[in-house]
């Protein structure tokens, strides 16, 4: 909570005698600080050196009037902000409407009754101070927010993470298959021209991408011959049941990490699975994570099959553009292949 420091308060009159009297006025029975000035000119300038808590100002002025200056005023601070308190010997409905329409807050009228110049700066005064103290609180309640969030954040990329890297580990795959298809989804992201906070969530929401293989027996998943179209159905169904395991969470990472588990499998032609999909119909997610996904398994060796050349893989996914994947994706991705290839390097198995 902010300490309560000597709360400043500004006067602009062109009157002399005004501005003392009013600045002993308010300096003895409020405990503030004044700061007198004649010249309305100033104004702006007092205000920008440093902080006031009220400004009482004339109207009929040199230069420029009240009304001016609380247009001035008012297009930097807030009718909370900064009260202004409106000093007129010319007490009429249009004065005093006008002066409400620029900003003001309250008025005195001249000649002035020190007890209602105390009564209204006062009350003034304890409006900014509440403002002071209610911003004080959004700022440390936003810092709060902030933090959980920032927290719960990372909770969920850790946990998103684990449960992908539990799904890798019982398709023998490796922990840096994940990052590496992530990397792979960001760089063609970025290429694409994805604004960074999506293409920053495709790479984080990548690894889950067959986390629905949890739900796939053994006997399907690991086995090393042709499977026959029954087998081929249960593992296809990975992908629903990832996007079930994912579904309904609050989380637009794993809202993100859902759709790509349910959409990396679908083909550009129509052809893919599980929901046929074709086209821009296919979540762009998807058609990223697709390319991603089979850059990586082509080209790394595994137990039961040798790895792909570079060349080899390029022209095989050159050849797919248009019936397997985006085709604009794919141009992208053999235009920048030196970069895929530093990723593939850098986090080698």
């Amino acid at each position: 909570m902010p300490n309560r420091e000597t709360q400043r308060v500004l006067i602009c009159d062109d009157s002399i005698t005004n501005v003392m009297i009013l600045s002993n006025l308010l300096e003895a029975e409020l405990n503030v600080t004044a700061r007198a000035v004649t010249d309305p000119r100033k104004v702006i300038i007092e205000l920008q050196q440093q902080e006031f808590d009220l400004l009482l100002l004339d109207i009929e002025m040199p230069h420029l009037n009240g009304f001016q200056v609380i247009d001035q005023v008012r297009k930097i601070y807030c009718v909370d902000e900064l009260p202004v308190i409106i000093l007129t010997g010319n007490m009429n409905s249009y004065t005093c409407n006008k002066a409400l329409d620029s900003g003001a807050n309250d008025f005195v009228h001249k000649p002035f009754d020190l007890c209602e110049v105390k009564l209204r700066s006062r009350n003034l005064l304890k409006v900014k101070q509440s403002y002071k103290l209610q911003k004080h609180l959004n700022e440390a309640l936003e810092k709060q927010v902030e933090s959980r969030t920032r927290d719960l954040g990372d909770a969920t990329e850790s946990l998103i993470h684990r449960l992908a890297l539990a799904g890798e580990i019982r398709d023998n795959e490796t922990g840096q298959h994940l990052v590496r298809v992530g990397k792979y989804a960001r760089l063609l992201g970025k290429k694409l021209g994805l604004p960074a906070e999506l293409y920053y969530m495709i790479e984080k929401a990548a690894p889950m991408h067959d986390i629905g293989k949890i739900g796939i027996p053994d006997s399907i998943l690991l086995k090393k011959g042709v499977l026959d179209d029954e087998e081929r159905k249960v593992m296809e169904g990975h992908t629903k049941l990832g996007a079930k395991l994912l579904g309904d969470h609050p989380s637009l990472l794993v809202q993100m990490a859902a759709s790509i588990a349910l959409s990396h499998h679908e083909k550009w032609d129509g052809s893919g699975y599980p929901n046929q999909l074709s086209g821009e119909s296919i979540p762009i997610e998807g058609r990223i994570i697709a390319i991603a996904d089979v850059f990586d398994a082509l080209t790394t060796q595994r137990p039961y099959k040798k790895a792909w050349s570079i060349d080899d893989t390029v022209n095989f996914m050159r050849d797919k553009a248009g019936y397997f994947f985006d085709p604009q994706l794919i141009e992208l991705f053999v235009q920048n292949i030196e970069q895929f290839l530093k990723i593939r390097k850098a986090y080698a198995d």
